[in-house]
């Protein structure tokens, strides 16, 4: 409990920098605001252990408890040392000594800005990684909005609210269901009919762009049949969980807005809208075969940036009881901002998106091994789908139930393709449909070649995915520890030099 008292101490005092700085920064009363949530959740974990042990005058905290303190001094480990080391570099400055007035801003505006950007960087780490606390301490998170000013971040917010969904009873579920279902959707199914491709351009119904996730559905399942009123719960069900999302979520994830059964394509359309105006869309996929290695444009911090947010986005899902169950590189959407420079052919990689919701499924539902038997009739390549599967879910009927392990397994294949920035099919293309339980092998043994391509710690988180067994459980610290904290580690470094310098587009 000391560590956290001393970080509360610390926090207190890089609040009183932001709150000299607010008067000549507005990035500072912004992280001010942030930083006072962040005190309010580390308090109440504090207080929480001290009632517990109060209950116990004169006795060490119990087994589960000291455990439970133990893995959560842990899980913040890198966020707690973060406040302290920017602690002590604001008081060895000497900045609060005499106050910050506004001949010293001036003077010393470069350092102070330098000094805010840290300070946004383990915030905004906090806002993500809280979703990984302990179940415990999902009672002392809405406690951080009891003060005026503390403001629980969206990201939080919408996670409790995935979770809140989860936990709401058959009969709630349902009656959200039916609010999700577009009641009408004779005119915007003719009109998607008449357009033919929804793929890689928004549709413009009345006054809004509206871009599409869809789910086939099988043959033989047909509209008016038990099994299809059962589809069109479960659609309903995912739909309304993930209409909870907030747009103003920095986390690579669309809103749901309603569904509705196409009958001319027999899929179900989940309809979402764009955060900003958007020309045109196109996946992963297609941007790395569009410019493949070495003759690319995209530099390595925008492609590192890119391998974390899409490892936030399979966090977020995961913390809240969600499975993706269908991360491959086609299920990765870039899209392109209607006032970029005319000249640009590709959206940037900074505005892509997580979709592909086809198999997403809550992580206690029960489903019919998606994923692990492709339910269309035609014969897929396996670079579409299959590469991106744990070994464990190659096995036809016999693949076991669906765990967080396979989907992280999935994330890691996308980085190694991130991360070489060529197609799958080129780097591996000795994979054979006919020993599927090689793959993971062989993937693996490919990983040594990314470090010449984008550092030895990325290679190394990498590894760790593509080496996931299938009995190993990924817990969500761990998930932190391995992957989410080296990332974002990279990244930050990488931003705070000069991006040329680090653009795969060199050729020496």
């Amino acid at each position: 409990m000391d560590i956290f008292a001393t970080v509360v101490t610390a926090s207190g005092f890089i609040l009183q920098f932001l709150d000299a700085c607010g008067a000549y920064s507005d990035e500072a009363k912004s992280l001010k605001t942030r930083l006072d949530w962040d005190i309010r959740v580390l308090e109440g974990i504090g207080d929480y252990f001290a009632q517990r042990q109060a209950q116990k005058v004169n006795h060490p905290l119990e087994p589960e408890d000291a455990a439970l303190l133990e893995r959560t001094a842990e899980y913040l480990d890198g966020f707690l040392s973060k406040v302290q080391k920017t602690s002590r570099k604001i008081e060895s400055k000497g900045w609060l000594r005499n106050g910050i007035n506004r001949a010293v801003w001036v003077k010393r505006r470069a350092d102070l800005q330098n000094m805010q950007m840290e300070i946004f960087e383990w915030t905004k780490r906090f806002d993500v990684r809280v979703l990984g606390l302990p179940q415990e301490f999902r009672k002392v998170i809405p406690t951080a909005n009891a003060g005026v000013e503390a403001k629980v971040p969206a990201v939080v917010k919408s996670n409790n609210r995935l979770q809140e969904f989860l936990a709401l009873t058959s009969k709630a579920k349902q009656i959200r269901v039916e609010n999700m279902l577009l009641a009408n959707s004779d005119d915007l199914a003719a009109q998607i009919t008449r357009r033919g491709d929804i793929t890689f351009q928004p549709l413009r119904y009345e006054t809004e762009q509206l871009i599409f996730a869809s789910r086939r559905v099988p043959q033989g399942r047909n509209p008016g049949t038990p099994e299809f009123q059962n589809m069109v719960s479960d659609m309903g069900e995912l739909a309304a969980a993930l209409n909870c999302l907030d747009p103003a979520v920095d986390i690579r994830l669309l809103k749901v807005e309603y569904y509705f059964y196409h009958a001319d394509s027999r899929q179900f359309l989940f309809a979402q809208k764009p955060p900003y105006p958007t020309t045109t869309m196109v996946t992963l996929e297609k941007m790395i075969s569009g410019e493949p290695f070495p003759d690319i444009e995209a530099p390595l911090n925008e492609r590192l940036k890119l391998a974390h947010k899409l490892a936030e986005a399979v966090f977020f899902l995961h913390t809240a009881g969600f499975l993706h169950k269908n991360i491959t590189s086609s299920s990765v959407v870039a899209l392109r901002q209607a006032n970029v420079d005319a000249e640009e052919l590709l959206p940037e990689l900074d505005d892509a998106y997580l979709m592909g919701f086809d198999l997403i499924r809550g992580s206690e539902a029960i489903t019919t091994q998606e994923g692990a038997v492709r339910e269309v009739e035609e014969v897929r390549s396996i670079w579409d789908f299959d590469v991106f599967q744990h070994p464990d879910r190659l096995r036809g009927q016999d693949s076991p139930r669906y765990i967080k392990t396979y989907d992280v397994y999935s994330l890691g294949v996308i980085l190694l393709e991130v991360g070489f920035w060529e197609p799958l099919e080129t780097i591996a293309g000795a994979l054979t449909r006919e020993d599927p339980s090689g793959w993971a092998k062989v993937l693996s043994d490919l990983t040594p070649q990314i470090s010449a391509r984008a550092g030895e710690r990325y290679q190394s988180l990498v590894a760790w995915c593509l080496d996931l067994k299938g009995d190993h459980i990924v817990k969500d610290t761990e998930f932190v520890q391995k992957v989410l904290d080296p990332l974002e580690d990279i990244v930050n470094a990488l931003e705070r030099e000069n991006p040329l310098v680090y653009s795969v587009a060199h050729k020496e």
